[in-house]
């Protein structure tokens, strides 16, 4: 791994030469000649190095190492080929066409098939495509693995098997296994851990405790400006807090309802019980992208769940209560079935999270953190982060499909981009949220977020137009009409082909003067589309131009290969597109 000197704002490499990274201790030595009385200014945290991630909670469980080993174990007679050593991604994909027999029966003839076999991925995708066919629920997740719930799925005498053991074997090397296990099983960095107020940085997300943010210094300074605000404990009075939204009680209130949970990783989206859910979060070794319970059902409006947070949500975040705040939450005119969905609960395990993206529709969004901390790193509107390559039209992109695959192969170029941004304008910001706090996501700006705690963590979120993001939401609604989402799959939603007309409707009848004054803007106001439109417009008149930007592009890649992760990225079947690690 490269070992990079950063600013002393940024990562702290005075460790020597001869040190392993991760043994590195850092030392504050005293100035000899300082005044002890003197009052002492913040110290700035140290950004995580890419080594902090490697530092593993977990060995991997059948004893794979990466293939660099090979060259100095003694124990190499019987081990991995060549031949394997060079194509285990294509011969995992390969047994992702096996089925539940065939992965046993492999697992019995070699060390290295033994290994191969038992990746959880094959065995979540094979529960997954099972349960699809037989249109069944995940009701209860206590086996402990998805090997394990696949047999009591699928066996009738599963009352007589006996639970799955890993067995660490030894001579067994491959990157690309040892890479997916690194991902499942990545450490949180320290940095990460507490609170960002006491030493502000450049790279921060502001914060704001929930008592000194008005309604008038919202739309002034983040609304308006679009920039991304944190919230300190505004969320901490609601009903729906991390005391009142326990285990028992979740339980008592979804009792007989199911939700949906799906990872960019998996094939199908799976069907759980929230008690199913919560026994999967308990698991010790979960898959590369864990399944992300992210539901529109959960929240209904006037459920027992909504009044959690609805009522305290109008008091503590006035700026946000269509009541008081006509110019908030303009979808809200269409009524509450016909308009896009709204309003989720989020629900993942430690590691589990979102990779980057934009959210739909040209919406703002809030995001409270309800249980665990969550990790949000954000880049402004038309400033793709390293590794994301969205389409001229920004209808796809291409990108590592989990967290931990993005965080090893491009932190320190993050870090880079941290530390020195081109401009101020192309600042990317960082924060933690802690349980109570909200954050305001503007629209158009990439996100990912990260869940950095054992057990369940909990979040609600609601993403809406307003009179700040009117001209850009109008917009994408005409312009953009196979892009708009949260509707196409209700029956009782309008569809995207007409959501623009009836929404100028009901704009028309209940504030015709925003409205027109949005519809005088011939132009795109946020850079995240209207950048993407100079591209696509120069693509479209100089072809052999786009060709030859697309050839030598900023991360070096070819054209051929950028188009063939562009189709990866399309498809909705997992592909086993990755970036090579180590």
């Amino acid at each position: 791994l490269k070992k990079r000197a950063h600013s002393d704002e940024g990562l702290n490499s005075s460790s020597s030469s001869s040190s392993s990274p991760m043994l590195t201790k850092e030392v504050n030595f005293q100035q000899p000649n300082g005044n002890s009385s003197k009052k002492r200014t913040p110290k700035r945290k140290r950004l995580p190095r890419v080594e902090e991630f490697m530092n593993l909670e977990v060995s991997h469980p059948y004893g794979i190492l990466p293939a660099g080993n090979l060259f100095t174990s003694a124990a190499t007679t019987g081990g991995n080929s060549f031949w394997f050593a060079n194509h285990d991604e294509v011969f995992h994909h390969i047994l992702s066409f096996a089925t539940g027999v065939d992965l046993g029966r492999l697992a019995q003839t070699c060390r290295f098939l033994y290994a191969a076999s038992h990746q959880p991925e094959l065995w979540r995708d094979l529960v997954l495509r099972h349960i699809e066919q037989e249109k069944k629920t995940l009701e209860r997740m206590d086996s402990q693995s998805w090997k394990d719930t696949f047999v009591q799925l699928t066996t009738p005498s599963s009352q007589h098997y006996k639970p799955h053991q890993p067995i660490p074997v030894a001579g067994v090397y491959s990157d690309y296994f040892y890479r997916l296990h690194s991902c499942r099983t990545f450490a949180i960095p320290d940095a990460w851990t507490k609170p960002d107020d006491q030493a502000p940085t450049k790279h921060q997300v502001t914060c704001v405790p929930a008592s000194e943010m008005t309604p008038e210094r919202f739309y002034d300074d983040f609304e308006q400006q679009n920039k991304p605000v944190l919230i300190r404990q505004a969320a901490s009075e609601w009903k729906a807090n991390e005391k009142d939204w326990n285990i028992e009680y979740l339980l008592d209130q979804t009792r007989g309802q199911n939700f949906r949970a799906t990872s960019g990783a998996a094939p199908l989206p799976a069907q759980f019980s929230m008690e199913a859910y919560y026994q999967y979060c308990q698991w010790g070794l979960l898959e590369e992208a864990p399944l992300y319970l992210f539901d529109r059902t959960a929240l209904a409006p006037n459920s027992p769940l909504w009044n959690d947070f609805y009522h305290g949500m109008k008091r503590t975040c006035p700026f946000w209560d269509l009541e008081r705040c006509p110019q908030h939450d303009l979808f809200a005119l269409l009524g509450e079935g016909r308009r896009p969905d709204h309003t989720w609960m989020i629900t993942g395990p430690k590691r589990s999270g979102s990779v980057f993206h934009m959210d739909p529709n040209a919406t703002h969004a809030w995001n409270a953190a309800v249980k665990g901390r969550k990790r949000w790193i954000f880049y402004p509107p038309g400033v793709p982060p390293p590794g994301v390559h969205p389409s001229a039209d920004a209808d796809q992109v291409a990108l590592p499909l989990t967290v931990g695959e993005w965080i090893f192969q491009f932190w320190d170029q993050h870090v880079d981009r941290l530390l020195h941004p081109s401009n101020p304008q192309e600042q990317p910001l960082e924060i933690t949220a802690f349980p109570g706090d909200v954050i305001f996501v503007p629209h158009g700006w990439w996100h990912m977020v990260v869940n950095m705690d054992n057990d369940m963590n909990i979040a609600i979120t609601h993403n809406y137009a307003s009179q700040s993001n009117l001209v850009n939401v109008l917009k994408f609604l005409n312009e953009k009409r196979d892009q708009v989402s949260g509707c196409r799959d209700r029956k009782e939603s309008i569809k995207p082909d007409h959501l623009y007309e009836e929404f100028v409707k009901v704009m028309t009848n209940h504030h015709p003067q925003w409205l027109q004054e949005a519809q005088k803007v011939p132009h795109w106001t946020c850079r995240a589309w209207a950048q993407a439109l100079d591209e696509e417009k120069e693509e479209s008149q100089q072809p052999q131009q786009a060709a030859k930007k697309l050839k030598h592009g900023q991360d070096g890649m070819d054209k051929d290969h950028s188009s063939n992760i562009m189709a990866q990225a399309k498809t909705t079947e997992s592909t086993g597109f990755s970036f090579s690690f180590l």
